[in-house]
């Protein structure tokens, strides 16, 4: 079986690695794409080789020889299109966050349940080697009792205010909700069950959403988790670092893999780079599930706890009316 995949939107990520992704895939074959402007559409299209090209979702949605769809739309997106996929009988790899709150997250589970679809979501960095190797590291005892995990990212973007990632009712929020959810993943991924959250923003003077964000997060295994982060940084950091009693594993670049391991026993050095496209586990993953009828690795229930959390900072930092109020 070759999963044949449609992609609903080809903006940024589907153009820098969603498409080749699948393409390089050899259980997968991408057949169709959708976008709104015929122009972009068509030079899309054109690049990748795609016969069937649609201005019209739904239109996709209607092909008969058609397996799954990649959603690579704003956020606010997510939730009608990944239930109108399932409708269509569509399995349905949605891009992070998964959507703007965690009651649109519960009614894409249940759309897709009821549709017996699987629903996965595009937190790819949970098959980072560095990450793999970091959660063997806290599974063995190595680092003894973990006491916080870390994370500090940006994005040194000055995005306009108009762009759907600044835009409250479009992307659900800022750096918080555009790359802090993948931390947050991250987070969840390595030190499991919540307890509780708060949170802090910093205002943006030129666009709605914030600028800044710090989160910090309390486990049930009573360790803290701390994340800070960024749009609009001269420097955009991608830091993870783990302290635990008997070890510190720190990483200073996730996307380059290189770890440094502090134990009893000194200091050693590890390299464990990610795939050459990041997509490329996470579609592997996905088509490969679809394959052998399981569920896939970030499934649509994991992809709603780090929406659960990042539900529960806004709310501390914002307040449920501010929220309320943008999300109208």
């Amino acid at each position: 079986m070759c999963v044949r995949w449609g992609l609903i939107g080809v903006g940024d990520i589907a153009n820098k690695r969603v498409a080749s992704a699948i393409q390089n895939d050899p259980n997968s074959e991408l057949v169709a794409v959708c976008r709104r402007s015929a122009a972009e559409l068509n030079h899309f299209a054109d690049q990748y080789e795609v016969a069937h090209r649609f201005t019209d979702a739904q239109e996709l949605l209607g092909m008969s020889d058609l397996d799954a769809v990649y959603i690579a739309t704003p956020v606010d997106c997510h939730l009608p299109q990944t239930i109108a996929a399932a409708k269509a009988g569509k399995h349905v790899l949605v891009e992070k966050p998964m959507a703007l709150d965690s009651d649109e997250c519960e009614q894409m589970i249940a759309a897709c349940d009821q549709a017996n679809v699987q629903l996965g979501v595009a937190y790819y960095r949970r098959f980072y080697p560095v990450v793999l190797r970091a959660q063997q590291l806290i599974k063995s005892g190595a680092l003894g009792r973990v006491l916080s995990i870390n994370c500090v990212t940006g994005n040194p973007n000055r995005f306009p205010a108009d762009d759907w990632r600044v835009v409250r009712s479009r992307g659900g929020g800022g750096p918080l909700m555009d790359i802090g959810s993948h931390r947050i993943d991250v987070f969840l991924q390595l030190m499991g069950e919540v307890k509780s959250v708060k949170a802090s923003v910093v205002d943006s003077r030129d666009f709605e959403a914030e600028q800044a964000a710090s989160v910090l997060v309390q486990f049930a295994s009573g360790a803290h988790g701390v994340l800070q982060c960024y749009f609009g940084t001269v420097d955009a950091p991608d830091r993870l670092e783990i302290i635990g009693t008997d070890g510190r594993v720190s990483v200073e670049d996730l996307n380059a893999g290189k770890m440094t391991l502090h134990t009893a026993s000194g200091v050693t050095h590890e390299d464990h780079p990610p795939a050459d496209n990041l997509h490329a586990p996470l579609i592997e993953d996905f088509s490969a599930a679809l394959k052998a009828n399981r569920i896939p690795c970030v499934s649509g229930p994991i992809g709603k706890a780090t929406s659960d959390v990042l539900q529960a900072a806004y709310n501390d930092a914002l307040g449920n009316d501010a929220i309320e109020k943008h999300q109208e």
